[in-house]
């Protein structure tokens, strides 16, 4: 299977952006691509808190929230391998034909943000993100500061890493104990009540 192309990839270029676990249990049962997102976001460091976002997949239609010292992320998983996947500022492209990805992404980062602000008093601000497993090819177009975070999912942890500085220590600490809480999200399972930890 071929790896993306990545000819002159540059993270700021691209997106205008400079540069202890809990064990989870049944994750055998997910899907592929969530598992694999999942085990790639455990090489994240200490500064760094990813959860579960698809435990309430009904309220944030997304795979994982992460929260850093660049802010909130939340980071929907797409499986287009062996596909050439074009992106721009409203669409996504797969092979030429146009789905909604780019829309449902940023439909559920305002989700996120809308939940969290309430919360916490004040303006939060989740980038939406989408990780493609393994594409052909992955291009793009338009204006590189309007488009939505798309990029080839062996590469969000190194641009997770690599973002500025948004968030004090302190922020991102409280930050992801809000997330963390799932009645943030308004939606209360039996079983834990908080969203489980990759790291």
């Amino acid at each position: 299977m071929k790896k993306a192309q990545r000819v002159g990839f540059s993270f700021s270029g691209l997106f205008g952006r400079g540069g202890a676990p809990v064990a989870t249990r049944g994750w055998s049962t997910e899907p592929p691509t969530e598992f694999e997102l999942g085990r790639m976001l455990t090489a994240l460091d200490d500064r760094f808190t990813a959860l579960r976002a698809f435990d309430v997949f009904g309220e944030l239609d997304a795979d994982f929230l992460v929260v850093g010292p660049g802010g909130l992320f939340l980071i929907t998983t797409r499986v287009q391998g062996n596909a050439k996947v074009w992106v721009d500022e409203d669409v996504l492209w797969v092979n030429g034909r146009p789905t909604n990805q780019v829309r449902d992404a940023r439909n559920a980062a305002d989700r996120a943000s809308a939940r969290l602000s309430a919360v916490l008093g004040q303006t939060v601000r989740a980038t939406p993100v989408i990780a493609v497993m393994n594409p052909l090819s992955l291009s793009f177009g338009g204006d590189p500061a309007r488009r939505v975070v798309t990029l080839p999912a062996d590469l969000v942890t190194q641009w997770l890493s690599e973002c500025s500085r948004t968030l004090s220590d302190d922020a991102v600490a409280d930050f992801a104990l809000i997330a963390e809480d799932r009645a943030t999200w308004g939606s209360l399972p039996s079983g834990s009540r908080r969203l489980a930890r990759v790291r």
